[in-house]
């Protein structure tokens, strides 16, 4: 079958006229590929294809390879081609210079504003990216450490874009007034050159950041409690202000709304949605990376939730093992239609945002290179993808993207050149703050709509939940043999989703509660722990948060067993998530399940001990929760 690159030379070569023509093959090597062009680039210029037909490069035609190295090249392709090696130190100058210059010419044409203005705007901003930018990215380069490999070029990059979202004319005003400039600049700079930044390795970099900034520059003063992360800029006053000022108050319904669908807003989420937001709207491609569980996902999905939906059209793509081109490509083209040409865009005047999540999941082949990488660089390059049937372009309109990645997993990092072309952010862990925010908007809404009096309790209980989580995380550590031993956001989620379950009679009583939570976090901590010792450990951590907590329960009490919740509790037509009575009424529900099951079915002989009845109340508790996923680890006949 013909590709795209013999049809393109056929088509060259068949042009009568003899003026110079070049094909730009930008890209990843393969040592395939590149072997086979031997014959192309040596005296012979001639392409062979497996049908055996030759195609001549004729002698005013030229290939030009643009690629990010060349460690599978040979040296038989190294010599027939001339390198030229373009060093990235530097190059922001001219991308900022061409930038500025686009800046004044929009000003004038489209903002209105007059010639001298958009002059002494233009010439204010490049004294400030000369006396901001090359001093910070200095200080970056030796001391700091990103959360993924970024380039000087794509931090600047992101600079710029953002200040496209807040040097408007509309904010700014039509006069040259630059006085306000320097403020805004700040602001953008210290997310674009510190928002990639981290903790690692027991630093917490942002804070290293935020210390460093203040002492290196004095000109634009921040307020002195909390770090430069922790404000933004007031458009009406145009000063500081902390973001609590801006954090909206969620009116959660528990009978209408999951869990899953809300996203709880918090100084972080909401700071990263104003970035994300003022990226959207002027169509440039953001990405957030971090640990799993840290609320990436929920962050985007909260800001796809709150685009307009007159305007906007979103689709996720999430990335795994087995992606490949083709398959992204059958994925971003699913919700486009035709609009003439060669044209393809969402429907009507809409815009559609790619959410592309887990972005470094794809299987790298053995080159070190994915496919659906690299076609999402070309789409966001060039705007256009291949009909790989007709060998014809498709451009797509109106398309963008917002991405996720966790850079301990899948691929760890991503192609440099497709990297650079987002605005990074690194989402860390949350705060206590934010994790009390979080809980206790989902925590209290249910209590105060079922048992309004137990609300202290259940205060109690969402700081009960978030010390366990902070002494498990740091206790049970993640080793080779232990791999799993990894507790983020997801887990404290899971002990308060064991509450939304229950309904009002079994909140009704505090030593009833106190029960649920040490039962639920027994289920979403103590039943991933692999030996007894790690058990035993677990145990005696929660037995010291429950006395720090509520001293008026005696552990014998609380701990009493059958410490067993279920939703089948009260007999099998009865769903309500509740505590079991004794093991013996366990017994008699699951023994009358099987013997209705074996009358319709073939017979299950199964012995329900308590181990194996305990099981089932897990497996049970596992499934009737919201996307609750169960994995099963044992040794061979376990059962």
């Amino acid at each position: 079958k013909d590709g795209l690159l013999s049809s393109t030379m056929r088509a060259m070569a068949a042009m009568p006229d003899t003026n110079p023509k070049w094909i730009i093959l930008d890209g990843d090597l393969d040592a395939n590929w590149i072997e086979n062009m031997n014959s192309v680039m040596d005296d012979n210029r001639l392409l062979t294809l497996a049908s055996n037909e030759r195609i001549q490069l004729l002698s005013h035609m030229r290939l030009i390879f643009e690629i990010r190295d060349l460690n599978f090249a040979t040296p038989a392709t190294v010599t027939r081609a001339g390198i030229l090696y373009i060093a990235e130190a530097g190059q922001w100058e001219s991308f900022v210079a061409s930038w500025v210059d686009e800046g004044k010419r929009h000003d004038t044409e489209v903002g209105k504003l007059s010639s001298a203005a958009a002059e002494a705007r233009a010439e204010k901003l490049l004294a400030l990216f000369e006396f901001y930018c090359k001093p910070t990215l200095a200080e970056l380069r030796k001391n700091f450490k990103h959360a993924v490999p970024v380039l000087d070029f794509a931090m600047v990059q992101s600079l710029c874009h953002m200040l496209e979202g807040l040097l408007t004319v509309e904010a700014m005003g039509k006069t040259d007034n630059v006085a306000k400039f320097e403020i805004y600049f700040v602001y953008a700079a210290v997310w674009a050159f510190g928002g990639t930044l981290s903790s690692a390795g027991g630093l917490d970099y942002r804070k290293v950041f935020s210390k460093w900034w203040r002492e290196a520059f004095k000109e634009v003063k921040y307020p002195l409690r909390g770090e430069v992360f922790d404000f933004y800029v007031a458009p009406d006053r145009h000063e500081f202000k902390s973001w609590t000022d801006v954090v909206p108050t969620l009116s959660y319904d528990p009978a209408a709304m999951s869990v899953a669908s809300v996203t709880v807003p918090t100084d972080e989420t909401v700071s990263a949605s104003f970035w994300l937001g003022r990226l959207v709207a002027n169509q440039h491609p953001a990405m957030l990376v971090g640990f799993a569980g840290c609320g990436k996902t929920a962050i985007v999905n909260g800001l796809l939730r709150s685009l307009d939906p007159q305007a906007y059209t979103t689709t996720t793509v999430n990335v795994n093992y087995f992606t490949n081109a083709a398959l992204f490509q059958r994925v971003i083209e699913a919700p486009l239609e035709k609009k003439g040409g060669g044209n393809y865009g969402p429907p009507g005047a809409m815009k559609l945002v790619y959410f592309v999540d887990d972005l470094n999941m794809a299987a790298l082949d053995k080159y070190n290179t994915a496919s659906n990488i690299s076609l999402l660089r070309q789409h966001l390059g060039y705007g256009h993808v291949y009909d790989t049937a007709k060998l014809t372009q498709k451009v797509l309109l109106d398309t963008q993207y917002l991405a996720a990645m966790n850079p301990t997993a899948g691929s760890f990092v991503v192609n440099p050149r497709l990297q650079r072309l987002f605005a990074t952010f690194a989402v860390g862990f949350p705060s206590a703050e934010a994790l009390t925010t979080i809980f206790s908007t989902f925590m209290l809404t249910h209590v105060r709509e079922l048992v309004p009096h137990m609300l202290e309790v259940a205060k109690k209980i969402v700081q009960a939940a978030l010390q366990l989580h902070k002494r498990v995380a740091s206790t049970f550590r993640k080793t080779a043999s232990k791999s799993h031993y990894e507790f983020n956001i997801r887990h404290i989620a899971g002990v308060v989703q064991g509450f939304l379950m229950t309904r009002g009679e079994e909140l009704s009583d505090p030593l009833g509660m106190v029960q649920l939570w040490l039962h639920e976090s027994e289920r979403v901590y103590g039943d991933r722990l692999v030996d007894l010792h790690d058990l035993r450990r677990y145990k005696d951590i929660a037995l010291e948060q429950l006395r720090r907590h509520f001293k008026d329960f005696s552990p014998t009490l609380a701990f009493a067993e059958p410490l067993v919740f279920c939703h089948f509790a009260r007999g099998v037509g009865e769903p309500r998530y509740a505590k079991v009575a004794s093991f013996a009424s366990l017994a008699k529900v699951l023994e009358t399940s099987l013997e209705e099951y074996n009358e319709t079915n073939a017979a299950m002989n199964l012995v329900l001990f308590e181990d194996a009845m305990r099981h089932i109340c897990r497996i049970s508790r596992i499934i009737e929760s919201p996307a609750g996923h169960a994995l099963l680890v044992g040794v061979g006949g376990s059962g």
